[in-house]
């Protein structure tokens, strides 16, 4: 029985990750001799939608369709986004969602798709990723909702991937469930894609040069860093966990990036706010208080000085 699947396309998506997950199944059918998958490509309105690269793609027909009495009954929505997914109009569209997600149909999110899928109330008790940049903000949006920093979560109803090549991976799991895991392995290759991830892979190689990797102390000084970016950490604190004076290791650290503790934290706390500002319809406000600045001009001042503009001019139009 051939699979039926639509392909929301949501304005900025990402072409690499919505092509990286049809390509397997157009390989996959050509390799069977038949027609196991069958896709259609849908928009919120029926009309072309703009990728971020600018690619331009015509929709079949407007999402809305897919619930239509007389419409054949997807097997799997899977919604492609990018940039700014939660610009535009929600109510329609979520009710649409939820309403596949009760008929059976298996949804699924490419890069930021699962802020959709959160959005519609769907899959709230279910693991669901997204792209490695956008999570911070998937986490201050729906706090109720499991952020997963797996390559793809594939839940059955709920299937989600970080998007990119991931896509691919996803895709060939699926595949394998239905094929096998050699005929997997035939439609890999023709994409010259010699080892098919696992959903537990990385999504990106650590950022931490030579020297964190062989000083234990500034390794615990990093990962605190990079995994609290809500608030200002105090020198001294950080040197506690290195059991070190902080003259030490604030000369150690320097040596390492070349700045000092208290700007390559600031760093990644602007980093965390600019994605949030980018992917999220949160107020500056908030995102200055949910990346650890007391007051909006504090982060304004900073946010200037890091990326050349002020916050407000650097929020991403749909």
């Amino acid at each position: 029985m051939t699979c039926r699947i639509g392909f929301l396309l949501i304005p900025r998506f990402s072409a690499l990750g919505f092509l990286c997950a049809a390509e397997p199944l157009r390989v996959a059918n050509r390799l069977a001799g038949q027609a196991l998958y069958q896709w259609d490509i849908l928009s919120l309105d029926g009309g072309p939608v703009m990728a971020s690269n600018a690619m331009r793609m015509e929709a079949a027909r407007p999402l809305a369709d897919a619930v239509r009495a007389d419409a054949p009954s997807l097997d799997w929505l899977v919604v492609c986004a990018g940039f700014s997914p939660l610009a535009g109009p929600a109510r329609a569209h979520d009710r649409t969602l939820r309403a596949l997600a009760r008929r059976g149909t298996q949804l699924g999110g490419i890069d930021t798709g699962a802020f959709l899928l959160a959005r519609a109330g769907v899959g709230r008790d279910t693991p669901m990723t997204m792209h490695w940049e956008a999570r911070p903000a998937f986490v201050e949006a729906f706090p109720d909702w499991i952020a997963s920093e797996e390559l793809f979560e594939d839940h059955g109803a709920i299937f989600t991937c970080a998007g990119g090549t991931a896509s691919i991976d996803l895709m060939l799991a699926r595949i394998a469930d239905l094929r096998g895991a050699r005929f997997a392995r035939r439609v890999s290759e023709q994409f010259i894609h010699t080892i098919i991830r696992r959903s537990g892979a990385a999504q990106k190689a650590p950022q931490r040069g030579r020297s964190v990797a062989h000083n234990r102390r500034l390794a615990r000084v990093v990962a605190l860093m990079e995994q609290t970016t809500d608030r200002r950490l105090d020198i001294g604190e950080l040197a506690a966990i290195a059991h070190c004076s902080a003259r030490h290791l604030e000369r150690v650290f320097l040596q390492a990036f070349g700045r000092g503790m208290v700007a390559h934290h600031r760093g990644l706390r602007l980093a965390r706010a600019r994605t949030m500002l980018r992917e999220t319809d949160l107020m500056v406000t908030e995102i200055a208080a949910a990346t650890g600045f007391e007051s909006r001009s504090s982060f304004s001042r900073a946010y200037r000085d890091a990326f050349g503009m002020p916050p407000a001019a650097d929020r991403v139009e749909p």
